[in-house]
């Protein structure tokens, strides 16, 4: 084979990596259009990127498995046709449910090929270029997960979310003719015997049970019976196929592979590398839009530095890897990982957009590093078990993802919640405080428990906050039982000083009515008087008119001074909020940094060789 054929089928296996793991991110950001197209719920809609998750996650050992027995090309051929096909028919989809089982099959397409571009590859450069291959895999495979978002997001600005999907399809043609016409098949030559059905039942079973779990947990409720008994089920299962895999003389998934310390403690990184993606792209992502309000391509914009940052570490800390071996460059990535989490945790509402881009940057410089776990998994495997190798370390990513949803998003939904309520006891505080008229006071607080009483979590939107100006201005336009301004403020100094010569006009009044009252008794008997008192008439009338407008201009005042109340009120408000929901943000990167940071040592076995090496 030349190295033109080489290249060019090298970069057909990279282009069906890239799809299978793009698919895994790149939907959630067009969730929210979905939604609107299709006119449901959200909790309807989110199945679209759950069921592909859940098919990666649940068929990528069996697939690699099968590739193995049967042929890599072959079945690389078959995940290629499932992955396009069902891809032009998510664009295509005309109902939710028809776009949910597409995606369902569209993910067995995608948990074939991901795995076993690993062992094609080599198979293609030989295991003494394993290093390179494995790297370029990695790198290629970090800049789909973390391109996800923003990818989309570029997508959504000039198309519809079907293309989302349809941007798969001459990809795949590609991808299918390459692999078709240019890449030799192979096999994992150990493997004989009948076909583990059993096993096979049992670990989609389980990885079922438990992916399901842990992705709807937050949905229905982690008490709940769905969930427990599919917790439960899945457990039980994957301990009886661990009892199984003991006694058959055939089995699915061969044990003694994770006798390899260094596969091992590599899949745990690797598994990390999914866990932590779940901070920088879904839950940033949600705090820059829903929080916010960015649109989606400028969000995308601002995560995709995680992305191209991706593309220069990996390679990187490949090259570091060869010279200095994979425990300096696995363990500092996991380290500048959790780092870049608890960075994040300082991002404000007020944050510049700058600031956050370089907390990403550092966030892909550790995503990057620690991505080589993905070349250390294999280096003491030999060259056959590359294959299962490559699809237990991916399927562990996948999971890794799962849990990072099911861990850090409960965890944001609870800090969200306990932040709105804050905020609700908040504002009523504020608005008690403030001098306003009972009639704007009752509509605030009905407005403000009817804002914090919808689903949408985090409230007080900039949508939401003008709804609300508006509402408060029209009644604050109301005359009635509007109160006098508070005496230390200007508006209060101005309302004394009218009130004075209001006061000094109406004492005016009374006089010069008086006065009018004697010349008209004086004027009925004198007619010499009358004019006098007829002048006296017009002065008095002109001073009631003038004490109307001076009263006028008090009521004036008052509102005038309202208005300012009600402005500084929704500015503590809104200021508040911001302090309440940037604290829920906060604290769940915490969250997320301390679990990579307390998991962080098992960095110290990604290059650490059984004694045995495994023969089989």
């Amino acid at each position: 084979m030349s190295k033109l054929i080489k290249g060019l089928s090298f970069i057909g296996l990279t282009i069906a990596m890239f799809m299978g793991t793009l698919d895994s991110t790149i939907v959630n950001i067009a969730l929210p259009k979905i939604m609107s197209y299709f006119n449901t719920s959200l909790t309807n809609t989110s199945w679209v990127a759950t069921i592909y998750i859940l098919a990666l996650a649940v068929f990528m050992i069996t697939g690699s498995k099968i590739a193995d027995r049967y042929g890599r090309k072959k079945v690389m051929l078959i995940g290629l046709a499932l992955f396009g096909g069902f891809s032009a028919a998510c664009m295509l989809a005309n109902s939710l449910q028809e776009l949910v089982i597409f995606r369902f099959f569209q993910g067995i397409g995608g948990a074939i090929i991901t795995p076993i571009v690993l062992p094609m590859g080599i198979e293609i450069f030989g295991k003494e270029n394993m290093s390179k291959v494995a790297s370029i895999i990695g790198a290629v495979t970090a800049l789909a997960a973390a391109g996800g978002p923003p990818i989309g997001g570029i997508i959504l600005e000039y198309a519809s979310w079907r293309e989302v999907f349809g941007i798969n399809v001459p990809l795949t043609i590609v991808s299918f003719l390459i692999v078709l016409f240019w890449i030799d098949e192979s096999y994992d030559e150990t493997l004989a015997g009948k076909v583990d059905y059993l096993g096979t039942i049992l670990l989609t079973l389980g990885l079922g049970g438990v992916t399901f779990g842990m992705l709807e947990g937050r949905e229905y409720g982690w008490s709940s019976g769905t969930i427990l008994a599919s917790l439960i089920v899945g457990l039980l299962a994957i301990i009886v196929f661990i009892f199984v895999e003991t006694k058959v003389k055939n089995p699915l998934l061969e044990l003694d592979l994770f006798r390899e310390k260094t596969l091992t403690a590599s899949c745990l990184v690797y598994f990390l590398t999914g866990f932590a993606l779940v901070s920088p792209t879904l839950i940033l992502n949600y705090f820059l839009q829903d929080v916010l309000n960015y649109k989606a391509l400028h969000a995308a914009l601002i995560i995709i530095p995680v992305s191209l940052t991706i593309m220069i570490a990996m390679p990187l800390g490949t090259r570091l890897f060869d010279r200095i071996g994979a425990i300096p460059v696995t363990l500092t990535g996991v380290l500048v990982m959790a780092s870049s989490l608890l960075l994040l945790s300082f991002i404000k509402t007020d944050t510049p957009k700058e600031i956050m881009i370089i907390f990403l940057v550092i966030n892909g410089i550790g995503f990057g590093f620690s991505s080589v776990s993905l070349v250390a998994s294999v280096k003491y495997l030999p060259k056959n078990k590359s294959g299962i190798g490559s699809g237990i370390v991916n399927a562990a990513r996948q999971f890794g993802t799962c849990l990072g949803i099911a861990v850090l998003v409960t965890v944001l939904d609870g800090n969200v919640t306990n932040a709105k309520n804050n905020i609700k006891h908040d504002s009523v505080q504020i608005v008690n405080k403030q001098t306003l008229s009972p009639k704007v006071k009752i509509t605030l607080h009905y407005e403000l428990n009817k804002l914090f009483s919808s689903s949408k979590a985090t409230a007080l939107t900039k949508n939401n906050q003008h709804y609300l100006k508006r509402k408060i201005t029209n009644v604050a336009k109301s005359t009635k039982d509007v109160p006098v301004p508070q005496k230390n403020s200007d508006y209060g100094k101005i309302y004394l000083a009218e009130a004075k010569i209001y006061h000094a006009t109406q004492e005016l009044n009374v006089s010069s009515t008086a006065v009018v009252t004697k010349l008209n008794l004086i004027a009925a008997q004198n007619s010499t008087i009358a004019p006098l008192a007829a002048a006296m008439m017009q002065i008095n009338n002109g001073n009631t008119t003038i004490s109307k407008k001076q009263a006028k201009i008090l009521t004036a005042i008052k509102l005038l001074a309202q208005k300012q109340v009600l402005k500084d009120t929704l500015t503590q408000i809104k200021h508040k909020k911001n302090q309440r929901i940037s604290t829920a943000f906060s604290r769940t990167y915490v969250v997320g940094a301390l679990i990579v940071l307390v998991v962080s040592p098992i960095a110290l076995w990604t290059d650490k060789k059984a004694k045995e090496v495994l023969s089989k």
